[in-house]
C-alpha cells in the first residue's frame, strides 16, 4: 500500500452561505489532518465565520472518504424589534374605589372619565428596528432584518399631528375610548343604566347620557349636556349646557340640579333646580327651589309652581301658583337670582371686613399702650405690631375695591319694567308674587292673573 497524505478540497455554496469540504483520509503511513490543519487551509481559503468545529474533530477522525463535510455555516442576521405603538394616555378602567385620607372608602368615586382635550397627543408609532448584523462564511456582514412595521388606522376624533408622522393626536375634545384596537374620541359619554355604585360619579367634558336614574349621593358632571332618560334622587347634577331629566326629580332636599343654559324636567319636589337662562317644567315644582337666569316656564300638564321659592329674572309662567291647600309660596321676578346671590356676598365680605379692621384698630391700641407703658416691646410683640400695621393699610383698599363691585353690580340690574308673573288659570291664598323688591301677598283666590310693576308697586291684571 502506497503512503498517502490525507487532504481536503474545500468549496462554498448559496454565496459564501456554507463552506464544505471533501475529505480524503491518509493511507499507509501518509501524514493525517489535524483540526489546527484543516484550520489553517480554511483561513487561507479566506473562510473565518460560523466555523463548525464539531465537523472538523469528526472529520479529521474518520478513515473514510467523505463528501460535502459541512465546516462553515453563516450567521443569520438578526431580525429587529417589531414596530409598535407607545400610548400617551392610560386606557385605565374605572373600577377602583378611592380610599380616603382616614382609611375608608369612597365607592361613590371610580376614578375619572379619560377625557381628552383637543390636539392633546394620544399615542406615538414606534417603527420597527434592524436586527443585529450575520456574517457570511468568509466574514462578510449581512445587514441585519427589520421587525414587522405597523400600520395606523385613525379612529374618529384622531388625526396625525402636522409636524410628526408618527404622532396621533386628538381632534377634538371627548372621550378616549379603545375599541376593536383603535383610539376614538366621543363628545358623549353615555351610560346604559343607572349612576349608582356599578359606575361611581360621572365627570366628563363633553356631553352625557344617562339611559336610567341617577342615585342619591352620587354626581354627574359635564361641560356639555346632560339628558337624563329616568329619573334623580338626592343627587347633584351639574351641566355646562342644557340639563334634561324626563323623569322627575324628587328627594328629601339634598339633591340639586345646575344647568349652564336651560333645564328641562317633568317635575320637581323638595330639590333645587339652577338654570343661567330657562326652566321648563311638564308638570309641578312642589316646595322646592326654583332660580333661573331669565324664565321659569310651567303651562304645560298640571303647571302648578307651589310651595317653596321660584326665582327668575324676567319671567314666571304657571298654569296656577301655589294651591287650594293655601301652601305659603313665593314667586320671585325681577332679580336675577345670580345677581341677588353675589351682592349678599359681597355684603357679607363688607361686613367681615370692616370687623376685621375694628378688630386691628383694638389690637395695634392695646400694643401701643404696651410700648408706651414699657418704654419697648417684647421682640415678637414688635414683630406682631409690624403686620398689624401693614394689614391695616390694606383695609382701606379692600373696602374701596368691594364697594366698587358692588356698584358696578348694581348698576348691571335690568330694569324691572318688563318682568312679570303670569298663572294661566289661579293663584290661591298665602302666594307672595315679588316684582322686584316689590310684592303683592295674596289673600283670596284669584282668577288668571299677571303681575308687574307699576309706579313703584306690584299690580295685578285680569287675563
Amino acid at each position: 500500500m502506497a503512503d498517502i497524505d490525507a487532504s481536503i478540497t474545500i468549496s462554498t455554496r448559496n454565496d459564501n452561505l456554507q463552506a464544505t469540504v471533501d475529505f480524503s483520509p491518509h493511507e499507509g503511513f501518509g501524514k493525517p489532518l489535524t483540526v489546527e490543519d484543516v484550520l489553517s487551509r480554511l483561513s487561507e481559503a479566506g473562510i473565518s465565520a460560523g466555523i463548525h468545529m464539531d465537523n472538523i474533530r469528526t472529520m479529521c477522525a474518520s478513515t473514510r472518504p467523505l463528501k460535502g463535510v459541512v465546516v462553515a455555516v453563516a450567521i443569520k442576521p438578526g431580525v429587529g424589534d417589531n414596530g409598535r405603538i407607545e400610548p400617551y394616555v392610560s386606557m385605565r378602567k374605572r373600577a377602583q374605589a378611592r380610599e380616603r385620607e382616614d382609611g375608608s372608602v369612597d365607592y361613590h368615586d371610580l376614578g375619572e372619565i379619560i377625557s381628552v382635550s383637543r390636539g392633546q397627543k394620544l399615542y406615538r408609532r414606534i417603527p420597527p428596528t434592524l436586527g443585529k448584523p450575520g456574517y457570511d462564511v468568509m466574514g462578510n456582514e449581512i445587514s441585519g432584518l427589520l421587525g414587522k412595521d405597523i400600520r395606523i388606522v385613525l379612529g374618529n376624533g384622531t388625526e396625525f399631528d402636522a409636524q410628526d408622522a408618527d404622532l396621533v393626536i386628538a381632534s377634538m375634545e371627548g372621550e378616549l375610548i379603545l375599541k376593536n384596537g383603535l383610539y376614538h374620541i366621543s363628545e358623549l359619554h353615555e351610560v346604559k343604566g343607572d349612576v349608582d355604585y356599578s359606575t361611581g360619579n360621572i365627570k366628563f367634558k363633553g356631553s352625557v347620557k344617562i339611559g336610567g336614574t341617577v342615585r342619591s349621593g352620587f354626581t354627574v358632571e359635564a361641560g356639555g349636556s346632560i339628558r337624563i332618560n329616568g329619573s334623580v334622587e338626592d343627587a347633584t347634577v351639574i351641566g355646562g349646557n342644557d340639563v334634561t331629566v324626563l323623569g322627575g326629580f324628587a328627594g328629601t332636599g339634598q339633591g340639586v340640579v345646575k344647568a349652564g343654559r336651560d333645564a328641562f324636567l317633568k317635575f320637581v319636589e323638595n330639590q333645587r333646580v339652577d338654570a343661567e337662562r330657562d326652566i321648563i317644567l311638564r308638570e309641578v315644582s312642589y316646595h322646592s327651589r326654583l332660580r333661573a337666569g331669565h324664565s321659569i316656564i310651567a303651562r304645560e300638564g298640571k303647571g302648578t309652581i307651589v310651595g317653596g321659592r321660584a326665582e327668575a329674572n324676567f319671567s314666571i309662567e304657571a298654569l296656577r301658583f301655589g294651591s287650594s291647600a293655601c301652601v305659603p309660596t313665593v314667586i320671585k321676578t325681577g332679580i336675577d337670582p345670580a345677581l341677588a346671590e353675589r351682592l349678599k356676598n359681597l355684603d357679607g365680605e363688607i361686613a367681615m371686613t370692616g370687623e376685621s379692621q375694628e378688630k386691628l384698630e383694638q389690637n395695634i391700641l392695646f400694643l401701643y399702650k404696651m410700648k408706651f407703658e414699657h418704654g419697648q416691646l417684647p421682640p415678637y410683640k414688635a414683630a406682631l405690631l409690624e403686620k398689624l400695621e401693614a394689614a391695616r393699610k390694606n383695609i382701606p383698599e379692600k373696602l374701596e375695591l368691594l364697594s366698587s363691585d358692588k356698584e358696578e353690580l348694581l348698576n348691571n340690574k335690568e330694569s324691572i319694567d318688563k318682568a312679570f308673573a303670569s298663572a294661566d288659570i289661579a293663584v290661591y291664598p298665602k302666594v307672595r308674587v315679588y316684582v322686584g323688591h316689590q310684592f303683592l301677598a295674596v289673600e283670596d283666590t284669584m282668577s288668571a292673573s299677571t303681575f308687574k310693576i307699576f309706579e313703584g308697586e306690584v299690580i295685578r291684571l285680569s287675563k
